[in-house]
């Protein structure tokens, strides 16, 4: 299976993640298991995390009911765009504006909107 870096932004990855507890966060959270550069690949290792969650509750072992394993497909810039979005937000709530704006690039459920008042005679 070619396996790639989930962090590696310059490449489409489809990302296998396991929601479970994460002992070293001490919380629940989505933990990544692989990335893969094909989507055949993805599949394969997403049915077989399915597999392994399953054969786990059937064998009578300590499973939470919120368990699971999914996954989700990052295009080349994601991490970059999402960096630039969270910039953007912190910025905002600091009312630290201005030209700069315009030149991010900001994931596409994120966008700016300017009100100006009317031009001084």
């Amino acid at each position: 299976m070619a396996r790639v870096d989930p962090g590696d932004d310059s490449i489409a990855r489809f990302i296998v993640r396991h929601y479970r507890h994460d002992p070293e966060r001490r919380e629940r959270r989505h933990v990544v298991v692989a990335a893969f550069d094909n989507e055949r690949e993805f599949v394969v290792r997403m049915a077989s995390a399915q597999a392994e969650i399953s054969r786990r509750r059937e064998a009578g072992e300590p499973v939470d009911p919120s368990e699971h394993a999914s996954g989700v497909v990052h295009e080349p810039g994601y991490l970059r765009r999402a960096a630039q979005g969270h910039l953007l937000r912190r910025a905002i709530s600091h009312g630290a504006v201005g030209p700069w704006i315009d030149d991010l690039e900001l994931p596409s459920s994120m966008s700016v909107a300017r009100a100006e008042g009317p031009a001084a005679p």
